[in-house]
Formats: structure tokens, C-alpha cells, sequence
């Protein structure tokens, strides 16, 4: 076999590897990548106008809606996707129960934050509030969910290019808001608001009958929402995990400290960005089957990705630590002087990368497993760790107490989701074997 052929058959083994990951793969890289651009042009241009209380600000809102759009869109949109793939559930049956669940739970989300952010967050005006989180709880979570649908009816490529169409928006948005001397907190939400209603109104009504779909509205049934809720309460305690550091630094009135953190944060998600494509990929693969039979299917494809996770984080680590220590113009680049002292967040918070890698799959193994309340159980007890360390060390500590609570928190995620899927393996393994028949037993 000469060296052409080896390599020949080495990459087809690759784009094969793990149910045809790697084109899957390429669509979330493509979505991600645009994203990434996204992230650093808004990242840039909004320190040129913000101070580092008013970005600060900014943050924790954002922060505050995304643990909210576990319930809007991410709860909703995974119960399609299992009740697809997994149940081959119609399609018709699937998008008024799941876009109406949408659009009611984005409505009262966001009277619910509204509420939040009015009570704990000073400095950030009601109009602000109200624009910011209406754009992303009613506006940007229909737009995802119609992008579930999209996915459950042509494939994951296609729902690919919908979230594509919303992150052009928002590359467009920000760079003309600047460029008019228009780019402010509450003029960014209300563009923001009127693309992602005016993008999903023609989603709804153009985009999803071409694939088929009757578009219906309806009250949502109950087995929706149970479904929706299994999926909404441990992304919501991850993203409380997530985000909850940020939020209780804005809460306790130390703006400034979110403010730099919040920028060392997202410097530091420029790193994780390989690891949100794989991730982002792999996830809908732990839906459609219960494994091929054998003892540790689960485990074993949750190792595999896993190793290769978390071989990426160390690599994302370790560039942006080297950019901080031996390319510096690059991080400066991205923070501007008045946010330098965001440069000392930085080392410090690269350790959550690796970590990030190691936690996710085998939770997405559970789901293969069936295990869907213990899933979430080891969310909402990751979630409640965080939440007591948060308290605990940030009033005090200021950004270095919410370092440390974020890598201990992820620490235990990490280890609490492992042993749960080593754990509940062994039990399908015994189970299985069990049920199986001896052989002349019961035969005449």
C-alpha cells in the first residue's frame, strides 16, 4: 500500500469517525467561526464607546438571559430534536407544541428577568433591561427553535445555515451602529429585537412550509412541557454555573471587577470555540440510538470524544496563554488600555478550558443511556456548588474569589459526571445481560 493510499484511507476513516461527526463538524466550525468574528468585532467596538462598569453591565444581562433561554429555547428545541430522532416523531406534531412553548415561555422569561435585573442590577436603565432581553428571549429563541425544526425536517447542515443568518445580523448590526455614532446599549437591543422578530416571522411563515411543515399555534401539552423541562433544568444550572459568577459580581455592586472579568471571560471563550463545534455536533448522536448491544458502548464513545476534547483544551489553553506571555499585540488587540488589568484574569481562567472539555460528554452519554433525571441531577447539584461558592468567596474576593469558585465548580462537574456514567453503564450492562435468555430454558 503506498504512502498516498495509507493517507487516503486514514482521512476517510476520520470522515467517518464517530457517525459522520466530521461534517457535521464542518457546519458547526463554519457557524462558530462566523460567531468568533462576531464576538471579537462587538467585543472591540463596544469597549471604544462603554466604560468598564457600562460593559459590565452589559454582561450580566447577557449572562442573566442565557440562563433564562435554557427554558425559551434550548429546553424546547432538544425535546424536538429527541422527540425526532429518537421517537421519529411527525413533524407536523412537533412544530406547534414546540414553537408555541417557545413563544409563551420567551414572554413570561422575560418578565421574569426584566424583573430580576430591575431589582438587582444598578446602572443599567429599565429600557436597556427590557430590550436586551426581550431580544434574546423572544426574539433570538424563536429564530433557534425554528432552526431545530429546520434541522429535524432537512438535516443538521441546514439548521447550520439558519443560526448562520442570525449571526450575520449581528455582524452587520454592531459595525453600523458605530460607524452612525449609534452604538449604545439600548440602540444595539432594539436592533438586536427587530432582526431576530423580523428573521423569525419569516422563518415561521416562508422558510419552514417549503420543508413541509402546516404552520399551527396551540396550547402546549403537557408531555411538551415535561420534556422541555428535562432537558431546560440542567442546561439552566449550567449556565447559572456559567454565568452566576458575573451576575453576583454585577449583584454585589462590584462593576468594576465585572467589568474586567467579563472581558478576560471572553477572551477566554475565544478558546473554547473548538470545543462548542465538536460539542455542538456530537450532541444529537447520544439521541438516536441506545448503543450496538455491548458492554460500555456508552462510556467507551464518551472516552473517545472525551480524550479529544480535552487534548483541544490544553492546545486552546496553552495558545492563549502563549499570545498573552509572547504575542501580546494580539491581546491587545482584543482589550483595549482601559481594560488592561483584564490581562491578569486571564492566566488564571485558561484552566477552565481543559475542564470544559472533560464534562459535557458523558453527560450526552446519560442521555444514551436514558438516564435523563440523573443527567440533570448532576447539573443541579454542580449548579448549587457554584452557587454556595459564589457567595461565598465573590463578596470578598472580588474577580479572584469568582476564579477560584469557577475552576472548583467545574472540577466537581467534571468528576460528578464521570462517575455517573461509569456508574449507570455498569447498571444497563447488568440489566442487559440479564434479560438475555439461557439457552434451552423455557425450550421444549
Amino acid at each position: 500500500m503506498t504512502i498516498r493510499t495509507r493517507a487516503a484511507t486514514a482521512a476517510s476513516k476520520a470522515w467517518r469517525a464517530f457517525d459522520g461527526l466530521a461534517e457535521d463538524t464542518l457546519w458547526s466550525a463554519a457557524m462558530d467561526g462566523l460567531a468568533l468574528i462576531a464576538a471579537v468585532v462587538s467585543f472591540t467596538l463596544l469597549q471604544e464607546v462603554l466604560t468598564i462598569e457600562q460593559f459590565g453591565g452589559f454582561a450580566a444581562l447577557f449572562g442573566l438571559a442565557s440562563i433564562f433561554s435554557a427554558v425559551t429555547y434550548s429546553g424546547p428545541g432538544l425535546a424536538l430534536i429527541q422527540r425526532r430522532f429518537r421517537f421519529n416523531q411527525p413533524l407536523n406534531e412537533l412544530q406547534p407544541d414546540f414553537l408555541s412553548l417557545t413563544l409563551l415561555a420567551g414572554v413570561a422569561s422575560t418578565v421574569v428577568a426584566v424583573v430580576l435585573a430591575v431589582i438587582f442590577y444598578d446602572g443599567v436603565t429599565f429600557s436597556e433591561t427590557v430590550l436586551i432581553i426581550a431580544s434574546e428571549l423572544i426574539g433570538n429563541s424563536t429564530v433557534f427553535v425554528c432552526g431545530w425544526l429546520v434541522q429535524a425536517a432537512a438535516g443538521y447542515p441546514s439548521m447550520m445555515r439558519v443560526r448562520i443568518g442570525s449571526i450575520l445580523m449581528k455582524l452587520i448590526a454592531v459595525p453600523t451602529l458605530f460607524l452612525a455614532g449609534q452604538l449604545t446599549v439600548r440602540n444595539l437591543g432594539a436592533t438586536y429585537f427587530v432582526l431576530y422578530v423580523g428573521y423569525s416571522a419569516w422563518l415561521v411563515f416562508r422558510h419552514l412550509p417549503r420543508l413541509g411543515y402546516r404552520i399551527r399555534f396551540r396550547r402546549p401539552p403537557a408531555n411538551a412541557v415535561r420534556s422541555s423541562g428535562v432537558f431546560a433544568a440542567p442546561l439552566a444550572a449550567s449556565q447559572v454555573q456559567i454565568e452566576g459568577d458575573k451576575i453576583t459580581l454585577k449583584a454585589f455592586g462590584l462593576d468594576t471587577d465585572v467589568g474586567l472579568y467579563a472581558a478576560a471571560y471572553r477572551v477566554v471563550l475565544l478558546g473554547a470555540l473548538p470545543l462548542r463545534v465538536v460539542g455542538q455536533a456530537a450532541f444529537h448522536r447520544f439521541l438516536t440510538d441506545d448503543g450496538d448491544g455491548s458492554d460500555g458502548f456508552h462510556l467507551r464513545r464518551a472516552v473517545r470524544l472525551s480524550t479529544f476534547m480535552f487534548a483541544v483544551g490544553w492546545v486552546a489553553a496553552g495558545a492563549i496563554y502563549g499570545a498573552l506571555r509572547l504575542v501580546e499585540p494580539l491581546i491587545d488587540f482584543l482589550i483595549k488600555p482601559e481594560f488592561a488589568e483584564a490581562k491578569s484574569i486571564i492566566p488564571w481562567l485558561v484552566l477552565f478550558l481543559p475542564l470544559l472539555g472533560l464534562s459535557g460528554t458523558p453527560l450526552n452519554g446519560l442521555l444514551g443511556l436514558g438516564r435523563t433525571n440523573e443527567r440533570a441531577a448532576v447539573y443541579l447539584s454542580s449548579a448549587a456548588v457554584s452557587v454556595v461558592l459564589y457567595l461565598t468567596l465573590i463578596p470578598n474576593g472580588g474577580w479572584e474569589g469568582a476564579v477560584v469558585a469557577t475552576l472548583v465548580s467545574e472540577t466537581y462537574l467534571v468528576i460528578a459526571s464521570w462517575v455517573a456514567i461509569v456508574y449507570y453503564q455498569r447498571v444497563a450492562d447488568r440489566d442487559r445481560r440479564t434479560e438475555i435468555p439461557v439457552a434451552g430454558v423455557g425450550s421444549s
